[in-house]
C-alpha cells in the first residue's frame, strides 16, 4: 500500500504544504495570468497542492456510504435558507416546485427567502397546495416558513414592515439587509459613495429603528438573521438584539466575503448560542476564498456540529435544483469526514430547535 493511502481522513484534512515542496514543482505549474508576483504564485500553488492532495487521497481514506444512507439523512431534514422563484429575476424554480421536490424526499421543513418582497406573504397559498398534495399522495405535509428581508424595497430598517408581516402564517424570519447593504455594494460593486443601508449609527451603535425591529422579533419569537455586513458590525447589533430579548439569532453564510466570519469569530458566536448557517451554495457551487467542502468540514470540526444549521442557499438559475444540491451536500460532507451523527444534527436536530419545532 502506498504511503498516501494510509492517511486517517481527519489527519488528511490537516495537511500543510512546506515551501520546499512548492519549490520542487513550481517550474511545472503554470498560470494563464502573467501579472502575479512570486509570493502570490507560491501561495496559489501551495493551496492547489493541498486541495488536490486531499481530493485524491480522500478516495483511499476509507470513506463509504450508500445512496440509501444519503436518502435517510435527507428524510426529515430542514432547509433554513432556500431561495424561492418569486423574484424580479430568473430563478431555477418557483416555490410550488421546490415544495413538491422536498415533500417527495420526505423533508420536514423549509424556510423560503426572497430578496425584495416578504416570502411569508405567499405562505397561505403554498400551505393550501401543500395540504392538497399531501392528501393526494398520502404524505406528511412539510412545515413551511418565510420571512422578510430588510432591503430598500420594504423600506430598509422598517419596523412597520416587520409588524405588518406578523399575521402571515409561518412568518418566522427577519433577515438584515443584503444586496442593499452599503457593505455589499462596497465589496461587490466597488461603490465608494457609502450609499446603501447602514445598521450602525455614526457612533458605532445599533440604529434605533433596528432596536424596534428587535423588540418586535423578541415579542413574537422570530429568528433574526444577519445580512451582508462584517463581523465587527453584526456582532454589535446581535448584542443589542439579545438586550431586546431576541432568543433566536443566526449568521447567514459566514464564509462568504460580504459576511466573512473567521473560525475564531464563529467560536465566539457559538459561545453566545448564535447559530451559524452551513451553506450548500458556498460549499458546492461558490467556492471562493475560504469556502468549499474542505473549509466546510474544517468549520464543523473546529466549531462543532452543535452550532450549525443547514441552509441550501440554492435557487440560482445556473445551479442545480435545491433537492439535488441537498443530496450532493450530504454526500460531500460524508466524503470529507463529517459523520452521519454530525450531519443529523446540522440538517435535522439543530434547525428543528432553531425554528421551535418539537422533536
Amino acid at each position: 500500500m502506498d504511503a498516501h493511502e494510509k492517511f486517517d481522513l481527519r489527519k488528511l484534512m490537516q495537511i500543510e504544504v512546506p515551501q520546499e515542496r512548492v519549490d520542487r514543482i513550481k517550474d511545472v505549474v503554470y498560470f494563464d495570468r502573467g501579472d502575479i508576483s512570486d509570493e502570490v504564485k507560491n501561495f496559489l500553488i501551495k493551496e492547489q497542492i493541498r486541495f488536490v492532495n486531499i481530493q485524491y487521497a480522500r478516495f483511499l481514506a476509507g470513506i463509504h456510504f450508500t445512496q440509501e444512507e444519503v436518502d435517510g439523512l435527507l428524510a426529515g431534514s430542514i432547509d433554513i435558507h432556500a431561495h424561492g422563484g418569486s423574484e424580479p429575476f430568473e430563478r431555477i424554480c418557483l416555490e410550488d416546485q421546490l415544495v413538491k421536490d422536498y415533500m417527495d424526499a420526505g423533508m420536514r421543513a423549509l424556510v423560503i427567502k426572497t430578496w425584495y418582497t416578504p416570502s411569508a406573504s405567499r405562505n397561505a397559498l403554498l400551505m393550501r397546495q401543500i395540504d392538497q398534495w399531501a392528501e393526494e399522495q398520502e404524505k406528511t405535509p412539510i412545515k413551511l416558513f418565510g420571512g422578510i428581508t430588510l432591503n430598500n424595497s420594504v423600506g430598509g430598517l422598517n419596523p412597520n414592515a416587520v409588524e405588518r408581516c406578523l399575521k402571515f402564517p409561518g412568518f418566522k424570519y427577519v433577515w438584515l439587509p443584503m444586496v442593499d447593504s452599503y457593505h455589499h455594494r462596497k465589496l461587490v460593486y466597488d461603490d465608494q459613495t457609502g450609499g446603501g443601508i447602514h445598521i450602525l449609527d455614526e457612533n458605532g451603535r445599533c440604529k434605533p429603528e433596528l432596536k424596534e425591529i428587535f423588540r418586535i422579533a423578541a415579542d413574537n419569537d422570530l429568528v433574526v438573521a444577519s445580512g451582508h455586513y462584517p463581523y465587527a458590525e453584526t456582532s454589535v447589533v446581535f448584542e443589542e438584539a439579545k438586550k431586546q430579548g431576541v432568543k433566536r439569532l443566526e449568521v447567514v453564510h459566514p464564509a462568504h466575503i460580504h459576511s466573512k466570519t473567521t473560525i475564531a469569530q464563529m467560536k465566539e458566536y457559538a459561545k453566545e448560542n448564535v447559530m451559524l448557517m452551513l451553506s450548500g451554495l458556498g460549499t458546492l457551487c461558490f467556492p471562493l476564498h475560504e469556502t468549499g467542502p474542505i473549509y466546510a468540514a474544517q468549520m464543523i470540526q473546529e466549531v462543532g456540529a452543535d452550532h450549525f444549521v443547514y441552509g441550501s442557499d440554492f435557487g440560482q438559475i445556473h445551479n442545480p435544483r435545491h433537492i439535488v444540491g441537498n443530496r450532493w451536500m450530504i454526500q460531500i460532507l460524508l466524503a470529507y469526514g463529517v459523520s452521519q451523527g454530525e450531519i443529523t444534527k446540522i440538517f435535522k436536530t439543530n434547525p428543528a430547535r432553531h425554528l421551535g419545532l418539537s422533536d
